[in-house]
């Protein structure tokens, strides 16, 4: 063995030998370094203009008398880059033309991308094409990169799927026109426009498909019959329809329930056409009850107060959207950070934990943060050019040094809203906080933008040679400031005091007028406790043809009243007192069913309500019940009787700003001495606006004009040869489901569908709560701020009534069809 290696040691020390005397030379040194050379010029070759030239160069870094090495430089590579990453170039490189001793020639060689000349579309709608341009990165006079043409393309799919064209194809072209310049046109296919044609399900067997459908509000199915929608695919509310339908199941005890996966894909039906089909595989999992409920850190409320507040106990379904809601926020204000943060808790906050426990339980543990309290700082108003600061912040219940309350903002907020002074968009979020850490304090700027709540109506006309000119003029000043007219002003109207003050005129010739003054003091003697008066004259003049007997109708009025706002049962509740005193005269007409001469009356009403509404225009949730009592005592020869009303209205919202509302009527007149009562009765029909007529004064003397949509004026109740004379008994039914669409400084928009029914009755011997006119319709409630609310509705009358004769002789119509109707002012 060791002689076979002998050979190759041999070799080896033979090769040592030969290449040893390499080794043993002297080392080379570095190469030499490249030659530098001062830059005397950089040119350009293939920008456009000069303007172009100079762009490149400064955009490449490169200027004359710097030094650079040839033949390359890191200068080189740093203005190529430069140049791609400035953008509206395709290639670009730098070469030295020429070297003249130590300096050196350098041109730039650059490729410019085309310069957009203009867009075009094919294809598509001018409405779309609206909506697309801002979102397109095309603009005129810059390069086109292919970049910018995929976004384009991009963007009008999208825009196309988002109007249920998902089959829709974009192919873009590019042509120079005579400047050199690029115009791209994108010619659109948009293919037919596909709905949702089916809805399945895979994976779910506790509930229907149909059920949970009924959770996919953003997803519905194609139907024939919903053919106000569009019900084309959106993939954000796909989306949000998924994260309802997994709420869905947790709010039932499914805490474990989700969306293994979804699709959407086309199938083509019985006929060839493609057709839309949405896929949504779901794992329901076990239902989960509550096995304990753990409360930690709470001091200030024990854990059975918590566990109370929660709405569960153990044994109980789990239930998501309960949990959430008693915890952070319910309308009633019921909730656990209620609790806390209207105490002055302002940091306090509450993380719940889900544990699983054996047997498809859940334990909730809760921790609590409590805190320390705060108060409220400084309140500031913003924004208040008109009204009086002091006439603002007498209607706050955030007041400084008082413990920190979110319900004391949120009642602030709407009180606010009541005084219909302000745009509700101005402060509907709520004031501004800033909190002070150090003195545990949180300031407030409430910012406000005075609105006009201020209402002018004015017309005019002639009637002929039997009326002569016809005048009427109203005007209301919501924001009066007596104050400010007894001081003096600056021109326009005294304003900023909150007061209300109210002007009538009507004239028809000399047969008729009306005038009437009406003024509130919404904080009498600084309370809370608004007081009035309110003054008005009526006179209607008749003649025969066939004979110079004058006919009279004339009756004169004033009242005073006074309100106060209860602190118990809540400050919502109102009690009010008024004290009034009418004449009545009645002359030469012996057909009215109303007695000869002078007739007096002096009423006191007693009143309680409660207001809860949110917005006193366009309510979208809350309620108000009111109950006014009269009494009119039977002193001499005064008109005597009692009389009560019960008004009710309930509001609450569907979902966003869809609003369902229920208002109901009760009223009953009675007599105190067992006399008949002839000046007082309820009569049914009609509107407002009817209501100021030249015919009006007669044909609701002495009596309540009850207002219903679908009817004329006076059209439901008792008659007497053919003439309404109204009943003791009212039932009055309203139903609406309404929307605001908008609502701003300017215009106010809320269209409704309606539904009502109204009887008046002699008494309680033909009384019948089931027998009811009814009618319903559409309409749309507008609010402009020169006019107020003005109400326009187009009411079917679904029963007949009993012929009308009007004042000219003629019988009204009384079958059932379609009545338009408007009105100024509120319900």
């Amino acid at each position: 063995m060791l002689r076979s290696l002998a050979p190759v040691r041999a070799l080896a020390v033979f090769l040592a030998a030969a290449v040893a005397p390499v080794f043993a030379q002297t080392p080379a040194g570095p190469p030499p370094p490249a030659p530098s050379y001062e830059i005397l010029s950089v040119s350009v070759d293939g920008a456009l203009d000069e303007n172009s030239h100079a762009l490149v160069r400064s955009i490449s870094g490169l200027r004359p008398g710097q030094r650079v090495t040839l033949p390359w430089d890191p200068a080189f590579g740093e203005a190529v880059r430069n140049l791609y990453s400035r953008g509206g170039y395709s290639d670009a490189s730098v070469e030295a033309t020429e070297v003249a001793g130590d300096g050196v020639f350098l041109t730039i060689n650059v490729t410019e991308e085309p310069r957009l000349a203009s867009v075009e579309y094919e294809g598509l709608r001018s409405s779309t094409i609206d909506d697309l341009q801002p979102q397109i990165p095309l603009l005129r006079g810059r390069a086109v990169r292919p970049s910018d043409i995929e976004r384009s393309e991009l963007v009008i799919r999208e825009k196309l799927r988002d109007e249920g064209y998902r089959l829709a194809t974009v192919n873009t072209s590019q042509r120079i026109d005579e400047d050199g310049r690029v115009v791209v046109t994108f010619n659109v296919e948009r293919g037919e426009r596909q709905s949702v044609a089916d809805v399945r399900f895979v994976g779910n067997e506790v509930f229907s498909e149909r059920t949970l459908r009924k959770t996919l509000s953003n997803t519905p199915e194609k139907r024939w019959w919903r053919f106000w929608k569009r019900e084309t695919f959106d993939d954000d509310g796909f989306q949000e329809d998924l994260a309802s339908l997994v709420r869905f199941y947790n709010d039932r005890g499914y805490y474990g329930a989700r969306v293994v996966s979804d699709s959407v894909f086309t199938e083509t039906n019985g006929e060839g056409e493609e057709e839309l089909v949405v896929q949504i595989e779901v794992e329901e999992g076990p239902e989960y009850h509550i096995r304990d409920i753990v409360f930690e850190g709470n001091t200030l409320y024990t854990d059975e107060q918590l566990q109370f507040a929660l709405g569960l106990q153990p044994g109980d379904a789990y239930d998501r959207t309960r949990i959430e809601q008693n915890l952070y926020y319910t309308q009633d204000k019921t909730d656990i950070t209620s609790l806390y943060q209207d105490r002055g808790y302002y940091e306090f906050y509450i993380a719940p934990e889900i544990v699983e426990a054996p047997g498809d339980s859940l334990d909730l543990y809760f921790e609590v943060t409590e805190g320390e309290v705060y108060e409220f700082g400084e309140v500031r108003i913003a924004g208040n050019t008109r009204t009086k600061e002091h006439v603002i912040r007498r209607e706050l219940r955030t007041v400084p040094g008082q413990p920190y309350s979110r319900q004391a903002i949120e009642r602030s907020v709407r009180e606010l809203s009541t005084l219909n002074y302000f745009d509700p968009a101005s402060f509907g979020a709520g004031p501004t906080i800033n909190v002070n850490e150090e003195d545990k304090t949180v300031d407030l700027v409430y910012n406000l933008a005075e609105t006009s709540s201020d209402q002018l109506e004015l017309s005019g006309g002639y009637g002929g040679s039997g009326i002569g000119l016809i005048l009427s003029a109203r005007v209301t000043f919501a924001n009066f400031s007596v104050q400010n007219l007894l001081e003096g002003f600056d021109g326009g109207m005294p304003t900023g005091d909150g007061q209300q003050l109210s002007l009538q005129v009507q004239t028809y010739g000399t047969r008729a007028q009306i005038y009437s003054l009406s003024f509130t003091e919404p904080w009498f003697r600084g309370q809370a406790t608004p007081a009035g008066f309110a003054l008005s004259y009526r006179r209607q003049e008749f003649s025969s043809l066939t004979s110079t007997t004058q006919g009279l109708y004339s009756t004169a009025g004033a009242s005073v009243f006074y309100r106060q706002r209860l602190k118990w049962p809540d400050d919502f509740f109102v009690t009010g007192t008024n004290l009034g005193y009418r004449l009545y005269n009645v002359r030469g007409l012996s057909s009215s069913f109303l007695p000869e001469g002078v007739s007096q009356e002096v009423t006191l009403s007693q009143s309680i309500s409660r207001n809860a509404l949110d917005n006193p225009t366009f309510p979208q949730s809350g309620s108000q019940v009111g109950l006014t009592v009269t009494v009119a005592p039977p002193i001499g020869d005064f008109i005597q009787y009692h009389k009560w009303d019960l008004q009710t209205a309930f509001y609450t919202p569907v979902v966003g700003r869809l609003t369902a509302s229920v208002r109901t009527q009760f009223g009953y007149i009675g007599s105190l001495t067992g006399d008949d009562v002839r000046f007082q009765r309820f009569l049914v029909g009609g509107t407002p606006l009817e209501a100021s007529g030249t015919s009006s004064i007669s044909r609701g003397f002495g009596k309540d004009l009850v207002f219903l949509r679908g009817y004329p004026i006076e059209a439901i109740g008792p008659r007497q040869n053919g003439q309404s004379v109204g009943g003791r008994i009212l039932n009055k039914y309203e139903a609406e489901l309404g929307i605001l669409l908008f609502q701003t400084p300017q215009l106010s928009l809320a269209p409704y569908l309606f539904a009502d029914a109204a009887n008046t009755y002699n008494g309680f011997e033909d009384y019948d709560p089931s027998r009811l006119y009814r009618a319903a319709g559409v309409g749309a409630r507008i609010f402009l701020p020169i006019l107020g609310l003005v109400d326009l509705n187009m009411g079917y009358q679904i029963d007949p009534y009993a012929p009308l004769d009007t004042s000219a002789g003629a019988i009204e119509d009384a079958q059932p069809g379609w009545r338009f109707q408007f009105s100024l002012g509120g319900r």
